[in-house]
């Protein structure tokens, strides 16, 4: 179990859905709310879990919490972590970043506010709602599955279906030659 660089306390782990349907363990703070997050954690998490792990507390908000200006320590590596300025971001996104284990502590609401920069990036980049986005819906319709049988993922196409009439021809047949044949064997021709 990690320590809260912020408040010293034992974090719990939360478990958040990222891309591509997996599940990534965080850490979180009791107290204050912040995540720690692990080298590459972040990035992949899906939009929507930011508001399951940041619900907004009515009483927390009505209360004065706050943070106190010290120096944060990585709680994996204990490494001094550096607060990390990005061009791209936006200026109220505000983390801490480790310089060693490349781990990131997000106080209550960055990461929200992370999340949030990172859909509307994405939509914009994308000219709307972007194809991942789209997948739970379209799992919900059975006529969009891919259904995968004794013949594979791509189905060869099928042909005319066979009435009962050409069926009784090709029996008919069948049993035309194999009459002939045995004529044949019996006359010795």
């Amino acid at each position: 179990m990690i320590r809260c660089p912020q408040c010293d306390l034992s974090m719990r782990q939360v478990t958040a859905r990222a891309n591509p349907g997996s599940l990534i363990q965080l850490d979180q703070c009791a107290q204050c709310g912040g995540i720690w997050c692990d080298q590459w954690e972040l990035f992949p998490i899906q939009t929507g879990e930011a508001m399951r792990l940041e619900p907004v507390d009515q009483e927390l908000l009505r209360s004065t919490h706050t943070l106190k200006k010290k120096i944060l320590y990585c709680p994996r590596c204990t490494a001094r972590l550096a607060t990390l300025t990005e061009p791209l971001l936006d200026p109220k996104i505000q983390w801490q970043r480790c310089p060693k284990c490349d781990g990131i502590w997000l106080n209550r609401g960055q990461f929200s506010r992370y999340k949030n920069f990172q859909r509307r990036t994405k939509s914009e980049n994308t000219g709307g709602v972007a194809l991942v986005e789209k997948l739970p819906d379209l799992y919900q319709d059975p006529k969009s599955w891919v259904v995968t049988g004794t013949q594979g993922m791509f189905a060869y196409p099928r042909g005319i279906e066979e009435s009962d009439a050409t069926i009784g021809n090709t029996l008919g047949g069948t049993l035309k030659i194999i009459l002939q044949a045995l004529m044949r064997m019996v006359l010795g021709i």
